[in-house]
């Protein structure tokens, strides 16, 4: 699953940003990035959300701010794919480039609260509860409008976003920092590969040896290139697709560790507490009562 680079035009005709709201059988599922920010509020949709190293659950009302050439992509549900009239993906896109207000606009001292915002969204940043759903109406009326309304609107809904307090930083630093290096294909392509094989036996001579590299080498590799050990790393990306299975089906917890390559339950219950602080029920139940 290589990330594919998307050529975008978002400064074509009277307008120097894209706005669009679309409901479609379900959200984009390629791997994919582009040097634009990008901004996508699902009003109805749910799924597993791969921002660079980050892979979580989302559901409705999932506002993410992503900047400029960071892998990314929202996987909808499998119910999304049975080609069901009934049931649509609605979702509001906003893109744009760093410099769409011109060379100079956001250097102003009164865009200090967006320039703060562009930065941290070079992690992709995220905007919970009820800020979500107010910010994310924003955008989506931007869909509606045209001219300098709709220029003054998008500056003050990325205001809002710049002031929420809920939030969450989704890619990790290192990440973002290997991409800024030129080293984007080489852990792009060991984040895809440990994704495509999250569900067996998946050894780190395996992973090194794709990195062309001895495993000493390999390991040291990763932890600066992303902050964190390989098997962190594995440990994070089988985890997510475990929340998945969760909220999804009725398997139990050791089938759904098993499939997502744990071969020792206990183990598996371990690291879900790790990083979701909680139990695998736990984490059920609570989407349950959702």
């Amino acid at each position: 699953m290589k990330p594919i680079f998307l050529e975008k035009d978002t400064q074509a005709g009277e307008e120097s940003f894209l706005t669009r709201y679309a409901e479609v059988p379900h959200t984009y599922n390629q791997f994919h990035f582009h040097k634009e920010f990008e901004l996508l509020y699902n009003m109805e949709n749910s799924g597993t959300r791969f921002i660079g190293d980050s892979i979580r659950r989302f559901g409705n009302h999932d506002l993410v701010l992503v900047g400029p050439n960071i892998p990314h992509y929202w996987q909808s549900d499998d119910k999304f794919f049975m080609d069901d009239p009934n049931i649509k993906a609605r979702v509001v896109l906003v893109q744009f480039v760093g410099d769409f207000l011109g060379d100079h606009f956001l250097n102003t001292p009164e865009m200090s609260l967006i320039r703060n915002l562009l930065q941290r969204a070079a992690q992709g940043i995220q905007v919970r509860g009820d800020e979500a759903r107010i910010i994310g109406e924003k955008f989506y009326q931007l869909t509606f409008q045209s001219g300098w309304q709709k220029m003054i609107n998008l500056i003050e809904a990325l205001c809002m976003m710049a002031e929420a307090k809920n939030y969450f930083l989704l890619a990790s630093r290192g990440f973002c920092e290997s991409h800024k290096v030129g080293n984007e294909e080489r852990i792009s392509a060991i984040f895809n590969h440990i994704i495509k094989n999250h569900h067996r036996d998946y050894k780190l001579e395996e992973a090194a040896e794709l990195a062309n590299m001895n495993i000493t080498a390999f390991c040291r590799y990763v932890k600066k290139a992303t902050s964190k050990t390989y098997s962190q790393i594995l440990n994070e990306v089988r985890i997510g697709f475990a929340c998945k299975s969760l909220i999804n089906t009725e398997y139990s917890i050791s089938q759904i560790a098993y499939d997502c390559g744990y071969m020792n339950v206990p183990y598996f219950n371990r690291q879900f507490r790790n990083i979701k602080e909680r139990s695998p029920m736990e984490y059920r139940l609570k989407y349950r009562l959702k």
